[in-house]
């Protein structure tokens, strides 16, 4: 070994000893050293709660890393998340995930140790002071990291009637209700949430009405019938595929409305014979053509995806969701699940991975649960599924006409719990007044009966 290459290695081993060890004092301030983003993985914890019965019960709860979002001051040095996270969640063990212009640092007493990315725990029940470290250790910039959470119990949501000029006609079915995101025209950076509501006339057309976030679902368009299609728009197959809405007609021709159009406009995309939308995740849209899940990223080649099971795959009340995998942000964890009308037992579920550096598309799997385990999706005469902090919610009417509540599932819709202390539904939503759908738009609930009847829930 040369006298060189050792010097090199005992140079690099004095810069590794002097970011391990150096105290504040010894560095000066600088502009170059920068946190330029902050976030933290899933945080899972362990939440009692006292049921009517009076005994103790303990649940996992999950709150979603990627619905953490955190804003840094630059000038100030201050880092907090944006909004206030519920009371229950755990912060003794947080995982930091950051990027930063040179070494980042937690202080511990009077000294300052190294954090990997993605990998070390903190305790942040208290604010937390950073620091980034130049590589030479000379210079850094310091901030106070702090994750607020509400101080009061209130981990529920707050409901409250909405009064608005919604009608819907269609007595007779669950109305299709979507949430789609575009740019405001006076604020390109800026994003307006549309709530559209999809349901048949008197006269059993295909029609829809939007309200925006700003309005608060007080304020609708009046409902007009879907125009441009060959056929006749089935309204409960749309779909929001990569920020655009894809329904299919009786002539299994498959259509898209984009932000402009609001829903009203539909524009052929292919006529291929398909029988139903299925699903969406970042990459594709996937369909049922005869006996077989077909998928697309460009609708005009099209990939089988699987072949088995084809008569469990829902057939009405269908929901589909993806995330992100926590492993690889290339990767999409793909649900979907409804009611299927020849099985009895309990709702169906549906399962993939994507991977957009697969030349192959993976099969699509159902998850065949008993409902002998009593955790299985529950068969109701309708359900609404929506999707918060990675885990899924539904509701619907029993065939008493009763509105039990919510189910939760924390695996992808394998398994199934009635929330009967949280997440409760508004009190005033009666059964037997129709079928209802929910939405979510950020960490607000919206229900909509039929007939017109709104209620917004507020996450505490």
């Amino acid at each position: 070994m040369t006298s060189k290459t050792l010097r090199s290695i005992f140079a690099v081993l004095g810069i590794l000893l002097l970011v391990s060890c150096v105290k504040s004092k010894d560095t000066e301030s600088s502009p170059y050293c920068a946190i330029t983003s902050f976030g933290v993985n899933n945080i899972v914890s362990n939440v009692s709660y006292t049921t009517s019965s009076g005994t103790t019960t303990t649940v996992k709860q999950t709150i979603a890393g990627s619905s953490i979002l955190f804003e840094i001051d630059q000038k100030a040095g201050l880092i907090s998340t944006i909004k206030f996270l519920p009371n229950w969640v755990n912060l003794t063990k947080v995982v930091p995930t950051f990027t930063c212009h040179g070494i980042l640092q937690y202080k511990n007493g009077d000294n300052y140790i190294n954090i990997t990315s993605g990998k070390d725990s903190l305790d942040f029940t208290e604010a937390r002071t950073f620091r980034c470290l130049s590589a030479d250790g000379l210079y850094s910039k310091s901030y106070r990291v702090s994750i607020l959470k509400n101080t009061e119990a209130t981990d529920t949501i707050i409901w409250e009637s909405v009064v608005s000029n919604l009608e819907l006609e269609d007595n007779k079915h669950r109305p299709l209700v979507l949430s789609a995101s575009y740019k405001d025209k006076e604020n390109s950076d800026s994003l307006v949430r549309r709530i559209l509501v999809f349901s048949k006339n008197d006269s059993g057309k295909p029609q829809v009405t939007s309200s925006t976030d700003r309005s608060e679902a007080t304020t609708w368009t009046d409902p007009v019938e879907l125009t441009g299609a060959e056929g006749t728009i089935d309204p409960y197959s749309v779909m929001i595929h990569q920020d655009e809405l894809f329904a299919i007609d009786d002539k299994g021709i498959l259509y898209k409305s984009t932000e402009k159009d609001k829903g009203i406009i539909w524009t052929k995309v292919v006529g291929n014979g398909l029988e139903r939308l299925l699903a969406s995740d970042d990459y594709y849209l996937y369909a049922l053509k005869g006996n077989k899940i077909i998928a697309t990223d460009n609708f005009s080649d099209w990939k089988e995806c699987g072949d088995e099971d084809i008569d469990m795959l829902p057939t009405r009340c269908l929901y589909s969701f993806y995330r992100q995998s926590y492993n690889n942000t290339k990767v999409n964890i793909a649900m979907m699940g409804g009611l299927n009308n020849d099985n009895t037992d309990n709702g169906v579920t549906w399962y993939k991975v994507t991977d957009t550096q697969d030349d192959e598309v993976d099969p699509w799997q159902y998850i065949d649960v008993s409902s002998e385990t009593k955790i299985g999706c529950p068969y109701l005469q309708e359900l609404s599924t929506v999707m918060y902090n990675d885990n899924l919610y539904t509701m619907g009417r029993t065939f008493t006409d009763k509105f039990p509540g919510m189910y939760r599932s924390e695996d992808n819709g394998i398994s199934w719990t009635l929330q009967t202390k949280m997440w409760r539904l508004p009190a005033a939503l009666e059964a037997g007044n129709g079928a209802a759908s929910m939405v979510l738009i950020d960490n607000t609930f919206y229900v909509m009966q039929v007939g017109g009847k709104i209620w917004k829930g507020t996450i505490k």
